[in-house]
């Protein structure tokens, strides 16, 4: 209590690093009310955390209620700062074109500065687009090392199934804390390193040309039916760290699968569907993310500003999606994001992960099925060219037997999607 009346005190007084952390100790306490109050006089004082902050809320919920233009606009002020993570989410507006100019090489700026002012998340990313890119691999071994010890939890996961980067110690305390926290993709890791790696400090220009981006190789593919619904399948579209990635970034988001409403305007839950789902919203997409969600569309010809957000799906065991269309119920032509951007013409999906029983996409109607080992993906079409739907592509998740299975879900739209300017 003396504490808290010390630093509100000082909050009074007009502290802004005291405002801020009042802040997140109501919040905390669960004082919502108070919190924001208190949050929005630091951000008013100049805060960097608290402008980011206030700038990932303008992000955050239905379209309708997002304020990009002026999210930018605070991050830009946070930065100017000193802010570090407002750095790194600046740099996804940037790379999406939401809310400011898109600028791929000022996006990478941003993120090797973030890095390299020793910013956890922004590290990590910077040592997964290293690794995806072929750049130099000791470098970027050095990132995710860092990155872990400074408490990013999915660099440790990375690390450990990367190998060679923990020594045998700090492997065996990464995977304490990791399984007491519930972290996914601890099944599985590589060996530890002989020796600890010597800290080094990165430069910035060091980290931004570990950023250049390579073009991988397109993945091989096999058509699976050619006539409607055209259905396609696609070896290792996505790498085992770029599953790792999307699976990790999307565990703490998950929440019960739902369906589409469109007499309420919304999803429902639904027996037929029980998974466990999100969509990788703006505030969460990072350039690793876009990466994938890039690589993916490239591979099959898809524009990516056609694209919903990403989804990622796990389901455990006995969990399922019954028989189903992807293609839109008529009633939602009513939404308006429906009446730009059309009807989900395709459907990709992506495994991530193997070990797991059960679980293939079954097409009853064409008599098919797919299991595709992790990073493998399946593209079907579930209307024709002029957007009417085709009632054969009707598919469904199997029950899974045993293990988890993830995936990655990406609905293709006739035209551009709402947050794409």
């Amino acid at each position: 209590m003396n504490e808290i009346n010390a630093l509100r005190a000082r909050a009074n007084a007009g502290d802004a690093a005291a405002q801020y952390r009042l802040a997140a100790m109501l919040a905390q306490a669960g004082d919502a009310a108070s919190a924001k109050e208190w949050l929005e006089k630091a951000a008013a004082s100049g805060h960097p955390g608290a402008i980011y902050t206030r700038a990932t809320e303008l992000l955050s919920g239905p379209p309708a209620h997002m304020a990009p233009v002026r999210a930018a606009d605070m991050l830009r002020e946070a930065v100017e700062k000193g802010g570090l993570g407002a750095a790194r989410q600046l740099a996804a507006l940037k790379t999406l074109g939401l809310g400011a100019a898109t600028d791929r090489r000022g996006a990478r700026a941003l993120l090797a500065k973030a890095a390299a002012g020793g910013h956890p998340a922004a590290m990590r990313e910077a040592a997964a687009l290293a690794i995806m890119a072929g750049r130099d691999a000791a470098a970027a071994d050095i990132l995710l090392r860092t990155a872990a010890l400074k408490g990013d939890w999915i660099a440790a996961v990375l690390a450990l199934r990367r190998g060679g980067i923990f020594t045998d110690a700090e492997a065996q305390s990464a995977l304490s804390q990791l399984r007491q926290a519930g972290a996914p993709l601890l099944d599985r890791h590589g060996p530890p390193a002989a020796t600890a790696t010597q800290p080094r400090a990165l430069r910035e220009n060091e980290i931004a040309a570990l950023l250049e981006k390579n073009d991988a190789p397109a993945p091989s593919r096999k058509v699976l039916r050619e006539t409607a619904p055209r259905l396609v399948a696609y070896e290792k579209a996505l790498t085992p760290l770029e599953c790792d990635y999307v699976i990790c970034a999307a565990a703490p988001l998950l929440t019960p699968s739902a369906v589409v409403d469109p007499r309420a305007a919304g999803a429902r839950q639904e027996s037929f569907r029980t998974s466990d789902g999100c969509a990788i919203g703006v505030v969460d997409l990072d350039l690793v993310l876009f990466a994938i969600w890039e690589k993916l569309c490239d591979a099959v010809g898809a524009l990516t500003p056609n694209s919903e957000l990403m989804g990622v799906l796990r389901y455990r065991p006995g969990q399922e999606y019954r028989p189903h269309h992807d293609y839109l119920p008529e009633d939602e032509k009513d939404y308006s994001e429906v009446r730009r951007a059309g009807q989900r013409a395709h459907t990709l999906l992506v495994y991530l992960n193997d070990g797991f029983a059960g679980g293939e996409t079954i097409f009853p109607r064409l008599g098919l099925s797919f299991r595709g080992r992790a990073g493998d993906a399946l593209y079907f079409q579930n209307t024709d060219e002029t957007g009417v739907p085709i009632e054969d592509s009707q598919h469904a998740g199997a029950a899974v037997s045993a293990g988890e299975k993830w995936m990655l879900t990406l609905w293709i739209r006739q035209r551009r999607f709402w947050f794409w300017k």
